[in-house]
């Protein structure tokens, strides 16, 4: 007799590359953004290189990269980057409550803490944002010049020709890879209106002040897999005694694959291994029926990192018509649900739950008030089972003998892919909520448990209504990793005008030696001068860097 089985690598996972975790390299995360100075409320593009400083080259250890926009006081925001094979991007839409100042924007993985005297601020780039809806200032200060003294001042952030990349500006954008080996690279056209960019790092500069560390100590495991979320126990201390040792579970309501279980550690913490969880979302962590009261929180993982040798932003009232029409860039665009961008990687479905899978979409069916009823009538793969605390779904497992018999063990109940470990609590749920159920006749491991198939109930709304959560369960806002973005087409169209500042922008381009790319764009509705920057590396980490000038009457 076969069984198809699915394994589920979450717990596994954290032992079978335990010796990943130990990896004592020093990895150097540079990131290249679309622009170097902004108004608050604007879209950030960036792209991330994550370099291994021991050996050279990219580095293939990390899958996630950590960045910080920080003041003097601190991070004012925070992102998370996406990695795969030392290289990501993502965008960062900057709150319109910042200041008008300098910032930093770090960058870093979790390997980074792992290294003795690592200095989170080396090789962070510099960020001016200009505020002008309040008059708040950042704590490092604005240095008001006057119209003479600013027309004085150099652009800071200059880019050395670097490496064997040629660009040809004329019509299309064309970059060309003239060396003998494969390059990785960003590519950022956007519009020179005379504010000259912050003095900053570049790959050339990165590069050379990348220095391998000596010392180690394993403070925090490496992110091989994807975002590793620490969560801690919150509760009574008899509550969390109660806890140790039981079984946890995060999930993401209304993906099914992002099921994730972790034991409760000696110290009342858990540690999920994920694949990386994309966009601004929801969690529902559950820290099990042994917990009583007692609830898990998620430990934050960025850093914190505070710069108070932050340089005061130098400003001049003779900007303000440029710094106008920045803004109303900024505002169109967002109002027009930046329509220009579009994600370059695929994101993952539901890949663990896929083989001979059985939906019934419910609408197709009269409907029952009643699921006991509907269960009965119509899904014919899920059966009762009465025990001394109510009743619990079984699936009829499939083999090549057809034979249906029903397992003594309990199946795996999902509602918007969130495990209902109490049965009773479905079976009284509301046939009406629900678009569709999904059974999988299978035999499926998750974590340490084997579950003899899974059934999934998917609601119209994919948010769990009118659930019964217990004391032990939380649903938390979550920051998940950026979408990666490319940005070439109008964010608008018909009568508003397109005042896109950036007007190409391509954070993951890879060329082979000798191959060229044509990268078509759109001009917007005013006339200018135009900055074209490219940056990044080969494959053993040299700079590769080139620029150019647009220019349209």
């Amino acid at each position: 007799m076969r069984k198809s089985v699915i394994t589920i690598l979450a717990v596994f996972a954290a032992a079978l590359f335990t010796a990943e975790a130990q990896v004592h390299l020093s990895e150097r995360v540079y990131v290249s953004t679309d622009r170097d100075v902004y108004v608050a409320g604007d879209e950030m593009f960036v792209s991330a290189f994550c370099l291994n400083a021991s050996g050279g080259g990219l580095s293939n250890v990390s899958r996630i990269a950590y960045l910080e926009l920080v003041s003097a006081e601190g991070p004012v925001q925070t992102a998370k980057v996406a990695l795969d094979g030392g290289r990501g991007g993502g965008v960062i839409s900057l709150q319109n409550t910042i200041p008008t100042g300098e910032y930093r924007l770090v960058a870093y993985t979790s390997q980074c803490f792992n290294e003795e005297g690592y200095n989170f601020l080396e090789g962070a780039r510099t960020i001016s944002i200009i505020n002008p809806f309040t008059t708040a200032r950042a704590s490092s200060g604005v240095e008001i010049l006057s119209p003479e003294e600013y027309l004085r001042l150099e652009d800071g952030n200059v880019r050395p020709a670097a490496g064997g990349i040629s660009l040809d500006t004329d019509g299309p954008v064309i970059i060309t890879n003239n060396s003998a080996t494969a390059v990785t690279l960003s590519l950022s056209v956007f519009n020179d209106d005379g504010i000259p960019s912050p003095r900053s790092v570049n790959p050339v500069s990165f590069a050379a002040g990348a220095r391998a560390g000596r010392v180690f100590e394993d403070r925090r495991t490496i992110d091989f897999e994807g975002e590793i979320i620490r969560a801690k126990l919150v509760g009574t201390p008899q509550d969390i005694e109660a806890a140790k040792g039981s079984a946890a579970y995060l999930c993401v309501p209304g993906r099914t694959s992002d099921i994730y279980p972790a034991l409760l550690e000696s110290d009342g913490t858990a540690s999920f291994y994920t694949k990386n969880i994309y966009g601004q979302t929801n969690l529902v962590l559950d820290a099990g029926a042994a917990s009583g009261n007692a609830h898990l929180e998620i430990i934050s993982p960025f850093a914190g990192v505070k710069d108070p040798d932050i340089p005061a932003l130098p400003f001049s009232y003779a900007l303000q018509d440029r710094i106008l029409q920045r803004s109303m860039a900024m505002q169109v665009l967002r109002a027009s649900h930046a329509d220009s961008l579009f994600t370059v990687l695929p994101i993952p479905n539901d890949t663990h739950f896929f083989a001979d899978s059985v939906v019934y979409y419910l609408d197709h069916y009269t409907r029952f008030p009643l699921m006991e009823e509907l269960f009965v009538e119509y899904i014919s793969e899920v059966g009762f089972h009465r025990t001394s605390n109510g009743r619990e779904l079984h699936v009829i497992l499939k083999d090549d003998f057809r034979t249906v018999p029903i397992p003594q063990q309990a199946c795996l109940v999902l509602l918007d892919g969130v495990p209902v470990p109490d049965h009773n609590l479905i079976i009284e749920y509301d046939p009406l909520l629900v678009e569709k159920i999904v059974v999988y006749p299978n035999t499926y491991f998750i974590g340490n448990r084997t579950y003899p198939g899974i059934v999934n109930l998917v609601t119209y709304r994919r948010d769990l209504p009118s659930y019964p959560f217990g004391n032990n369960v939380r649903v938390v806002d979550y920051q998940g990793v950026s979408y990666p973005v490319v940005n070439w087409l109008p964010a608008v169209s018909g009568n508003v005008p397109d005042l896109r500042q950036t007007i190409l922008w391509h954070p993951l381009i890879e060329l082979a030696p000798g191959e060229s790319r044509v990268l078509e764009y759109v001009l917007p509705s005013y006339q200018g001068r135009f900055k074209v920057v490219v940056e990044g590396f080969d494959l053993s980490g040299t700079p590769q860097c080139a620029s150019g000038v647009l220019t349209t009457k």
